[in-house]
């Protein structure tokens, strides 16, 4: 009987699936009024942890922020029992055209159904199920991060793409970061499958670059994931067409996102269009203070370098950074000084302050 619940406790643990990377509080945005003379209202996007409905099953609900008066709530699903898992991952706004204006939320449940859900002015549309990946057997509950960007698609030209990199916490083996692509030209429901599993690379790619017979069936594929057997630390960030986020051993984080005094933490630079390494090496050590989160920075002479930092600390981990180069699939660039804010080339996160 004892050995029965030391197992439960360790698979339920808050040690056993790493930290919680989402913010405090609800999602803030903008959406279209049906009031003449207010035609944009400012809104906050609540899930089941803001609701304090951890345990029930999914709910996303709209409100105005000015009053917290309710605007619309989705908790009828088009699934056979109308309902799906908790929402613990605070979900991601997109805006396809700049205007500030909230198009569409992006939103994963805590099984992995990961769902496309439209507004207009009155609220929700349809929603619609993007991807399956509930046959995981993981927890979804980290915040769910879009990118824009331009990339070829199928074998084609440059061409906008939507992007979302989502976190899967298994029990047992650590995270996976998965890259998910979305089209609304594009049929059919993504599952595991669906992707390209980047989890290893040879040495000779690491040498010469990725293969374009890889690089096209990457195109051709809803995205890439990587099995990292380590827990995220800090939340992914993407600049320059590089997604870095930093890791530690499953059992060297600690709910509140400190680290254990034997942890030695990496960061991870990864190509976001098909996940080979943009530096020498995919991961490599460094030194991260607790609960921190990465940030970019302008030094003196005008040179972009990559900061972890938390209220009573920062810590350097890269200076000459470099961005992605269309010139090749593998080409790689520094990034020049004096360059950002930058266009949305960089395949920076759409509500990132300043626009890097």
């Amino acid at each position: 009987m004892i050995k029965r619940l030391m197992i439960v406790l360790l698979l339920i643990s808050p040690l056993a699936l790493g930290c919680d990377l989402n913010a405090a509080g609800p999602v803030s945005s903008s959406m279209l009024s049906p009031l003449a003379n207010e035609p944009v209202r400012e809104i906050l996007i609540h899930n089941n942890v803001q609701l304090a409905l951890p345990a029930a099953p999914g709910v996303l609900r709209l409100s105005q922020s000015s009053n917290a008066s309710l605007i619309d709530e989705m908790s009828n699903w088009p699934t056979p029992s109308g309902q799906i898992a908790s929402i613990k991952a605070q979900p991601a706004v997109l805006d396809h055209n700049y205007d500030g204006i909230a198009d569409a939320l992006y939103a994963v449940d805590s099984s992995g159904l990961v769902w496309y859900l439209p507004l207009n002015h009155s609220g929700f549309q349809s929603a619609q199920l993007l991807a399956d990946f509930s046959h995981l057997a993981a927890e979804f509950r980290q915040p769910v991060q879009l990118v824009q960007s331009v990339a070829p698609s199928f074998g084609t030209a440059m061409q906008r793409q939507t992007m979302l990199l989502l976190i899967a916490s298994t029990a047992s083996d650590g995270d996976i970061l998965l890259m998910v692509k979305h089209s609304q030209a594009s049929a059919g429901l993504i599952t595991l499958e669906s992707l390209v599993d980047r989890s290893a690379i040879s040495q000779a790619e690491l040498q010469t670059g990725i293969a374009e017979p890889l690089w096209q069936q990457i195109q051709y594929s809803a995205g890439w994931y990587v099995r990292l057997h380590r827990r995220v630390s800090a939340q992914p960030a993407v600049y320059a067409g590089v997604v870095y986020l930093t890791s530690a051993e499953n059992n060297q984080l600690n709910a509140d996102c400190s680290l254990t005094n034997s942890a030695l933490p990496q960061l991870h630079a990864l190509h976001l269009h098909h996940a080979a390494a943009v530096y020498t090496q995919r991961q490599w050590q460094i030194v991260q203070p607790d609960a921190a989160v990465l940030q970019l920075q302008q030094n003196t002479q005008g040179e972009l370098e990559l900061l972890l930092h938390n209220a009573q600390q920062q810590q350097l981990v890269l200076t000459d950074m470099l961005m992605v180069d269309d010139s090749c699939a593998s080409c790689s660039t520094l990034i020049p000084p004096n360059t950002f804010p930058r266009s949305m080339r960089l395949a920076t996160f759409q509500l990132e302050q300043g626009g890097h």
